[in-house]
């Protein structure tokens, strides 16, 4: 089936347009390549599978389980958003961490309607309100936004190679979201997943919108044990989930 042409238009920034996905979810594109932030598909559809219900996270929040949650790759910080409103919705502790080297301004995120992702628009309007308190270019470091008393987000501006979880304490889950491996090949070698190994609870999962033959072998090769399930409607086939061998 050939892929739709969906309709673009420009931002702030001469390296991102903005693309319509089918669930009617806005997201970014790298202009002059493939290089999107989600699927065509559908963006907010995407994420909510692929990450908050693969996981098992919008189940512990559900549950009200304190959860911590590591991400690869915060993008548009639709997932990061989407996650803080299910908590908060439940009124469950919950630690976010984010690594990323391109944190994209509040400017920028403004084209993408940010505040029809989550329930709460005020949660979207802090989250901005924080963002646009730091530089556009911000440079590497740690940056933590506490939303309230029970839900912290802690933003490290850094290649995910060269971080280390200082608190040592382990993830219930890991959304790994960086750019595909085509692009991004080093992000996707069993020395990372080694690495994403060491920094989730034996009962955790790591959840990836990839499901490449490389990827797989990538995964099983750093201890992980990997299951193929049905992706999104309307998008890939087949996603994964990966447990702690």
């Amino acid at each position: 089936m050939p892929i739709p042409v969906r309709e673009t238009f420009p931002t702030d920034r001469q390296d991102l347009i903005v693309q319509v996905t089918d669930d009617g979810s806005l997201t970014l594109v790298r202009a002059g390549s493939d290089d999107a932030f989600h699927s065509g598909c559908g963006a907010a559809s995407e994420t909510r599978h692929v990450y908050l219900r693969n996981s098992g996270v919008l189940d512990r929040l559900r549950d009200r389980k304190q959860t911590r949650v590591l991400e690869i790759g915060l993008g548009t910080s639709m997932a990061m958003l989407m996650t803080l409103d299910a908590a908060v919705a439940r009124d469950t502790v919950l630690e976010y961490v984010a690594i990323e080297t391109d944190w994209i301004s509040a400017a920028t995120l403004e084209y993408l309607k940010p505040r029809d992702w989550t329930a709460r628009p005020d949660l979207v309007d802090a989250y901005l309100d924080f963002r646009r308190s730091l530089p556009d270019e911000v440079p590497p470091g740690t940056y933590r936004w506490r939303f309230d008393a029970r839900r912290t987000v802690v933003i490290e501006v850094s290649d995910v190679r060269d971080w280390s979880d200082a608190t040592r304490s382990p993830f219930d889950a890991i959304y790994y979201d960086p750019f595909c491996c085509e692009s991004a090949p080093e992000l996707w070698t069993s020395d990372c997943f080694r690495s994403m190994r060491r920094s989730i609870r034996d009962t955790g999962k790591l959840t990836t919108y990839s499901c490449s033959r490389p990827v797989r072998d990538a995964l099983e090769q750093a201890g992980w044990q990997v299951q193929r399930v049905p992706g999104p409607v309307g998008g890939k086939r087949e996603v994964i989930i990966a447990s702690p061998v």
